[in-house]
């Protein structure tokens, strides 16, 4: 075991020679003496039967067999160095800024007490939020992470993890019921006026018991605010599709009234997405870890 440890070692001196192009930088390098590393190589050479570089007074040059070694050497000192990154990264305290890009209705909702909740565990970690119902493009946008609420994501290079599904249920201001009445049944939504969430399309479904049943809506707003679109119907304009997250409280308080509480209604997912397939930085692990665990809906 020493033995094949002593040649471990002795490749990873000889691959930071040739990447350093000198003994002198490669003993800085890994903090050696210049003669222990001279050492290596040449106990290297002697080991193997070869001659590995070819070393004159102004420049270090690879054998042929020297060229052929350092290709596996390489390869071996990044795995090295990967590996150590890796736990490097495991251990050290998250720090440094995060951007966030988040849904409006579930920023301005929920978002508080997960900010408060991270800076007690991650007092170094700095949240750059930013609120926004369009799915930007995060890489392009220099975005950690993105909080996205859709029926399905479009393909792409992103990692995309699904965490779960937003209850969503139909609501009317009871000053709106009162003049337009109640609506019985899905099919009666065609004759009101049914507000929308751009993002989630023109398409509502209705389940009760077996029975699924989609509707085509149409109605005088369409906008990519829940905000606004919440605020629209507590003002009677229409009915609409929300969140039971937001809406629970203006339910209690009578602002709004459940339609059709008998049928559930399509959910959409809750995804969290990033763009690292390999080595998150711990701030970016930190913080989705965070709103994984904490985050209730």
């Amino acid at each position: 075991m020493s033995a094949m440890l002593d040649n471990v070692v002795s490749m990873a001196v000889f691959a930071r020679v040739v990447q350093a192009g000198s003994f002198t930088g490669a003993a800085a390098t890994l903090g050696l003496s210049k003669s222990v590393v001279s050492a290596r190589i040449s106990a290297l050479e002697a080991k193997l039967g070869v001659r590995l570089l070819h070393r004159t007074t102004r420049r270090l040059s690879l054998t042929p067999d020297g060229g052929h070694l350092y290709e596996q050497c390489a390869r071996l000192v990044a795995a090295a160095d990967e590996a150590q990154g890796a736990l490097d990264s495991a251990f050290r305290e998250p720090e440094g800024v995060v951007r966030v890009t988040v849904p409006v209705g579930m920023g301005l909702w929920h978002l508080p007490t997960l900010v408060r909740e991270l800076h007690i565990l991650h007092p170094r970690l700095v949240l750059d939020v930013s609120l926004s119902d369009h799915h930007v493009d995060i890489v392009a946008e220099g975005f950690d992470v993105a909080i996205r609420v859709a029926e399905r994501l479009e393909p792409s290079t992103l990692v995309a993890r699904r965490i779960g599904r937003e209850r969503m249920i139909l609501c009317a201001s009871p000053a709106y019921v009162q003049k337009h009445g109640e609506p019985a049944s899905p099919d009666d939504l065609a004759q009101h006026n049914c507000l929308r969430l751009g993002s989630l399309g023109r398409t509502w479904t209705f389940r009760s018991g077996r029975q699924t049943l989609t509707m085509t809506i149409s109605g005088s707003l369409i906008t990519d605010n829940i905000v606004m679109l919440r605020q629209a119907v507590i003002d009677g304009v229409g009915v609409a599709r929300l969140p039971m997250s937001i809406v629970s409280a203006d339910i209690e308080a009578h602002r709004l009234k459940r339609i059709l509480p008998d049928h559930a209604l399509g959910e959409p997912s809750i995804f969290v997405v990033h763009p690292y397939r390999k080595h998150m930085p711990t701030k970016v692990r930190a913080f989705i870890d965070v709103f994984v665990s904490r985050f209730k809906l």
